[in-house]
Formats: C-alpha cells, structure tokens, sequence
C-alpha cells in the first residue's frame, strides 16, 4: 500500500514540476526582451504554432533557399576576399542541406507545407535580397544580415523545429543543421567583429 502511495506521490510531483516548467518556459517566450520588438515578438506569436513535419521541412528550405539566394546576390559585388569565401561557403554548405532535406521529405513521403515561420522567414530573405541588390556597403551589409539570419534560424530550430518535429530522423538532420547553422553564425560574427 505505501509502494502505491509512494509512486503516485512521486508521479504527481513530476507531473507538477513538468506543467511549472513548461509555465515559466511560456512565460519566459512572453516575456523576452524588447529591444528587438517586432521580430521578438512575432518569433513568441510563431511558438504557439504547433507544427507538423511537413511544416518544419519546409521551414528548413526556405532557410536554405534564402541563404542561397542572398549569398548568390552579395557574391558578384562583393571585394573582400573573406566575405567572397564566407559566401561560397553558404551557397554550398546550404545547397547540401537542402538536397538532404529534399531526399529526406521524399522518403518519408512528407509534402513542404508553409506555416507562419517559414513565410516570415521567407519575407526576411527577400527583403536582404533587395537590400543587397542596392548596396553601395555590400560586404558589410551582407555579413550583417548573415548574423542576424543565422541567429533567427538557430531560434526557429531551437525553439520551434526541434520541439515539434515527430520523426527521429528529421530530429537528426535538425540537430545536425543546427550545428552546421552555430558555426556559420560563429564565423560571420568573426567577420563583422574584424570590420568595426
């Protein structure tokens, strides 16, 4: 009788403890720091989105797709030799991650499916593409919204993607990209920090 008692004790604690840190998690999201304001709190609005796998693939391709697309753009108008090779490095690294992403959702018989983030994201992109477009400070504009980009993709993954995501192989490409995504953001704040 006390064996029962015990566990249903022991149960109900960790049952509690569970739902107060989930909680102060919630509450932590809401309450983030102003001093980005929109973005922080469009990014606490987009935690509430329950995704699906098909969803968070296609956040991780337009991630992708975006950073091939903006490093294509600054490429051409680029002069430092860094720069030029911090952007090969993104049109590859990130060109690879998507076939495996793409050959990934093939196999798992999972269709892209867009969701609030990944428009978001998408709309990012497109806007430091324009931005990049006319440019008279491309290497330094280019490696800003490196950094900035890179430190949003590693939220999304930390706070939506990997939480959401059901099936353990995409948990696994993730867990990889977010690796591969830190250490890009490593290096584009290497850069920016040798540019001031």
């Amino acid at each position: 009788m006390k064996a029962i008692t015990m566990k249903k004790m022991i149960h109900c604690i960790a049952v509690s403890s569970a739902l107060s840190f989930a909680a102060s998690q919630s509450m932590a999201m809401e309450h983030q720091s102003t001093n980005e304001g929109k973005e922080h709190s469009k990014m606490s609005h987009d935690a509430h989105e329950r995704l699906t796998d098909s969803q968070v693939i296609k956040v991780v391709s337009t991630a992708n797709n975006g950073e091939i697309m903006q490093s294509k753009t600054a490429l051409p108008k680029l002069k430092m030799d860094q720069t030029r090779k911090y952007a090969q490095l993104m049109i590859n690294a990130h060109s690879s991650n998507e076939k495996k992403g793409q050959a990934l959702a093939t196999r798992l018989k999972l269709t892209p499916q867009a969701s609030n983030i990944s428009t978001s994201l998408q709309n990012d992109s497109d806007k430091i593409v324009n931005k990049l477009g006319q440019s008279s400070a491309v290497d330094k504009d280019y490696m800003m919204s490196q950094v900035k980009v890179h430190r949003k993709v590693l939220m999304i993954i930390d706070k939506q993607l990997l939480p959401n995501a059901k099936n353990s192989e995409l948990k696994n490409m993730l867990t990889q990209t977010r690796t591969a995504v830190a250490k890009h953001l490593q290096m584009a704040e290497q850069i920016v920090a040798k540019m001031k």
